[in-house]
């Protein structure tokens, strides 16, 4: 479970430990139901025919978007998920537990670990065409960073209608086109200081690749702002907040597991009678 953070606990001689309890640093290496979502729109319009601003952040709460074409935001917390999405059947997508480190250990809800994502090396040695190669390709690693809209001076929804989202809390599944980016802001971070006493502004860079248009997010320098009683109360909340959703995960975890016990025990069972009726 996470560790309740007071003000006092904010000094020089706990930044690295602090740093890898959120996931600021990998320290071995050489989501969040209720909070506003935080993406890049990568789409002109709904299914409706709705014209979207392409291009732009988009801030989803509840059934609300709203956008904006640049931000300034405060990053708090930096996790690591795998993911194997089932399009036609979602109910049998398979999620890991969210992590600090890319070393750690990823139980999934199928029972197994890191949804069955392999190593580099292993991978290279699967046949091009097999269809393990193409299971590997769509196991997806995520980092689901927290943090907090410092700035959005022209964020509105899609009618118009100006929103101030100063001060709104939210989670950033970065994947694909902007994991990069974010994990490179991350390590622009001094590594005496800690991330969520940084704020930096945000833009989006249009990218082309062949027909296929898409946006990722480019961030400014780091800038310090001065850390308060009201950041730690938020930092904690994201905090039970992962540690909402790992409980959710270990306990469906476990379940597997138990099922492919029993399995496992009926079968040794069926092969004893086998033996015994011969």
């Amino acid at each position: 479970m996470s560790t309740v953070m007071k003000i006092e606990d904010f000094n020089d001689e706990n930044v690295a430990k602090i740093a890898a309890m959120i996931g600021q640093v990998d320290v071995n290496s050489n989501t969040a139901v209720g909070l506003p979502r935080l993406a890049i729109e990568q789409q002109n319009e709904t299914k409706e025919g709705e014209t979207l601003p392409k291009g732009a952040f988009r801030l989803r709460m509840g059934d609300k978007s709203i956008y904006s074409k640049e931000m300034e935001l405060r990053l708090f917390v930096r996790y690591y998920s795998y993911d194997l999405w089932n399009n036609e059947q979602p109910e049998l997508s398979v999620r890991t537990v969210l992590a600090p480190s890319l070393s750690d250990d990823f139980p999934d809800t199928s029972g197994g670990n890191k949804c069955g994502k392999l190593s580099k090396d292993e991978i290279s040695g699967l046949p091009v065409n097999s269809i393990e190669h193409a299971k590997q390709k769509s196991i997806k690693c995520t980092q689901a960073v927290y943090g907090v809209v410092t700035s959005a001076p022209d964020a509105k929804t899609v009618e118009g209608e100006e929103v101030d989202l100063k001060g709104t809390p939210f989670i950033w599944s970065a994947r694909g086109s902007a994991f990069m980016p974010v994990a490179d802001y991350i390590r622009e971070v001094p590594s005496t200081k800690l991330m969520f006493g940084q704020k930096a502004k945000l833009a989006t860079k249009r990218n082309v690749n062949g027909s296929v248009i898409y946006y990722t997010p480019v961030f400014d320098k780091p800038k310090p702002v001065k850390v308060e009683n009201g950041d730690i109360e938020l930092l904690n909340t994201f905090m039970e907040d992962i540690d909402k959703w790992n409980v959710r995960v270990i306990k469906e975890y476990r379940d597997r597991k138990d099922a492919v016990l029993s399995r496992d025990d009926l079968d040794v069972a069926n092969s004893l009678e086998a033996v015994d009726s011969v």
